[in-house]
């Protein structure tokens, strides 16, 4: 199952409505800064968890009566499988049938309606999880499903700012209890647990000092008080053995540096993301050789994985999320092109964010295909995700452009004759408008018309020749998105 895309409405930043799909495998977020996309997993948060709407309404809606509101729309194979699971059934009459995969569409929202359910009016506020029923096209809130939603999806989420109680949690639904009970899940039957159970019940219940027979005084006692002022009544102490993961729950993972003995909550955020980036890799090894694990997945939610890693180590963690990814929905926030340098547009996805009057703008990214197999390179990396001008790219777009050109006709590696190629090719948006002055080896020069991607390139290739003003940002940008769309 995964989340195949999310409605916002005047979620932190975002005001109005606005909706992002999402491929089941790799989702990359890009933009600048402050623009939102830590907020689109803090949407994911608010669908779990209860919040007060003053906590993530846009703000400039914060004292009007607008309400704030998130949909996420569930896809998945197996979702029929995972409304059988007991706590899960209340959703099996959601379940939506599309041509080729069944959904289901979950909504936490502010805005207080009465809807009629069941015969009986019912009214919804931000407390209560809504599913959508298909049928009466409506959301409703069927009884005791608010307990239900995080069972209905984990999600672990890696923040910038790490939290340490994530890192070292042990809890089944946390990374580290994942790993823990996917080792462990046979050592309940192992002579090591027996050897434990039987000492448990000396201890606590059949021994000759256990604690059972300690509290016997207390036990009458409290008995003598009820039967004397309740009636007959039978008190007894009972100490019953624990669920292994009560025992886990306790732990902590501990890290030793210099002999020096440290809990990672205790640790710097750098150190604490680096656990949490390692707790996923070794994830990633046991998921794959586990074909009987729980066919529900964990969803990975990760706020700037590069910070503090080396490039190597940044490719070395995007393989271990692209295993992961095979089973399981990833999230990434970045402003690393080594990170999207490993791109693939048919399990990848890219969302861009930036402003837009204030507000926050999303709009789904430009799929790296321009040079074909050897795409995505750095140049079209850094434009399309980061918006920086480069003259790597300027490069790449026009040999690639010229390389092709010379397979139709060698005389366009002229560039007199390639400059013609551009203005018809472009429609005559590619003008022969610029002036050029050509440095001959007898250094004497020349000056004639050419188009504007020429003299840059030229410019960039000849350094030697200082008889030229040197291209403007501007003039760069303007040649890159003329040459664009030559190849698209």
């Amino acid at each position: 199952m995964y989340i195949s895309k999310i409605k916002t409405h005047n979620f932190k930043g975002f005001k109005g409505e606005h909706e992002i799909l999402f491929d089941k495998g790799i989702n990359f977020f890009v933009g600048d800064n402050n623009c939102g996309k830590s907020s689109v997993f803090e949407a994911i948060d608010f669908i779990r968890s209860k919040k007060d709407r003053s906590e993530v309404i846009t703000k400039t809606e914060i004292e009007t009566n607008n309400f704030v509101s998130v949909e996420i729309e569930l896809k998945g194979e197996d979702i029929e499988s995972l409304v059988e699971i007991d706590a899960l059934k209340k959703y099996k009459a959601y379940v939506i049938d599309t041509d080729s995969e069944k959904s289901l569409r979950v909504m936490r929202s502010s805005e207080e309606v009465k809807i009629k359910q069941n015969g009986k009016d019912k009214n919804l506020s931000i407390g209560n999880v809504r599913v959508f029923n298909s049928e009466k096209d409506q959301f409703e809130n069927p009884t005791g499903i608010d307990n239900t939603i995080t069972a209905l999806f984990d999600a672990q989420f890696v923040w910038a700012d790490t939290n340490s109680g994530d890192v070292s949690d042990f809890a089944k639904t946390k990374i580290s209890g994942k790993i823990i009970n996917a080792i462990t899940k046979n050592f309940v039957t192992s002579d090591t647990w027996k050897n434990f159970q039987n000492s448990h019940k000396e201890t606590f219940c059949e021994g000759e000092n256990c604690l059972a027979k300690t509290l016997k005084p207390i036990e009458q006692k409290i008995q003598n008080i009820l039967s004397e002022q309740y009636g007959e009544s039978e008190v007894r102490f009972s100490f019953s053995l624990p669920e292994i993961e009560s025992f886990f729950k306790t732990g902590n993972i501990a890290l030793s540096e210099n002999g020096i003995e440290t809990k990672s909550s205790e640790k710097g955020t750098g150190m604490q993301r680096a656990l949490a980036l390692a707790l996923i890799q070794v994830y990633a090894d046991i998921s794959s050789s586990d074909e009987n694990r729980a066919s529900k997945p964990i969803l990975f939610f990760i706020d700037e994985p590069e910070t503090f890693l080396h490039p190597q180590a940044q490719n070395k963690l995007l393989d271990a999320l692209e295993k992961i990814s095979d089973k399981s929905q990833i999230f990434i926030v970045t402003h690393s092109p080594y990170l999207l340098k490993k791109y693939k547009k048919e399990t990848h996805s890219m969302n861009i964010f930036s402003k837009d009057e204030g507000m926050n703008k999303i709009e789904a990214g430009k799929e790296f295909d321009l040079f074909g197999y050897s795409s995505p390179s750095w140049g079209e990396i850094n434009y399309y995700a980061f918006g920086v001008l480069s003259v790597e790219f300027h490069n790449e777009l026009y040999g690639f452009i010229q390389a092709r050109a010379i397979l139709e006709d060698e005389k366009y590696y002229k560039p007199k004759d390639f400059d013609e190629y551009l203005f018809d090719k472009s429609n005559k948006a590619i003008r022969i408008d610029q002036k050029y002055k050509h440095l001959k080896s007898d250094k004497t020069v020349i000056e004639y018309d050419t188009t504007l991607p020429t003299k840059i390139r030229n410019i960039i290739h000849h350094p030697e020749n200082q008889h030229n003003t040197k291209f403007t940002d501007q003039e760069l940008k303007i040649s890159i998105e003329s040459l664009i769309p030559l190849l698209t």
